[in-house]
């Protein structure tokens, strides 16, 4: 019964327009749009940026570490948004929101500073949430400290960040630590011949050297 009550209703509404001109009539999947040309457009328009707030935008401070090789905060954001892909989209007093391609991701640990993960969980850069916070952007390569636990002496070692690889160790374990370790100048000098930019966090990185290139 239902169908064949539809069928009659559709046709008494098609009816309804026999002998009218047909030069000017639009055939539509959808109602035709009482409003402007291009709103629902519009519309979806703005569903994408918000998603692309709530996915892809990063407060960071405004406050940089500089490395050695960059004399100014200019151009190390110059140097990141090549490197990273990364887009400066609002400053305020203390702090940048940025646009970061798709995966990257700031962690705020139970402990420490914030980090700033890549796609991979790689942390690329560290900071706090004070007002006078700096952000600190880490290399791919660098010497750390290693502690026994059982002992209280401690070691170094150079490590590869991307993938926990370590590369060169001290055959030395010692009270003093850091830059004081005996070992210190060695490692300094091996991870100076292998990787000579390594005080450029932005150099060795797959994807900044992609980036850096284009």
């Amino acid at each position: 019964m239902k169908k064949g009550k539809t069928k009659l209703t559709r046709h008494d509404a098609e009816r309804l327009f026999e002998g009218l001109p047909n030069g000017n009539v639009k055939v539509s999947s959808r109602p035709e749009n009482p409003f402007d040309a291009g709103v629902f457009d519009e519309v979806e328009r703005v569903d994408d940026e918000a998603k692309l707030w709530k996915d892809n935008l990063i407060t960071l401070p405004m406050a940089i570490e500089l490395p050695a090789a960059y004399e100014s905060v200019s151009r190390m954001r110059e140097s990141m948004a090549r490197a990273w892909r990364a887009k400066w989209v609002r400053e305020g007093k203390n702090e940048v929101v940025t646009e970061f391609p798709e995966g990257w991701t700031a962690v705020r640990p139970e402990s420490g500073p914030i980090e700033l993960r890549d796609p991979s969980g790689v942390v690329r850069a560290i900071y706090g949430w004070a007002e006078d916070a700096e952000l600190r952007i880490l290399p791919r390569y660098l010497v750390e400290s290693q502690t026994n636990s059982s002992s209280g002496l401690g070691s170094l070692l150079v490590r590869d960040r991307v993938n926990g690889q370590v590369l060169e160790r001290s055959s030395i374990w010692s009270a003093q630590t850091g830059t004081n370790h005996p070992d210190w100048a060695r490692l300094s000098e091996w991870l100076n011949l292998h990787y000579p930019q390594h005080r450029d966090p932005l150099r060795y990185w797959e994807d900044c050297e992609e980036n850096l290139q284009h």
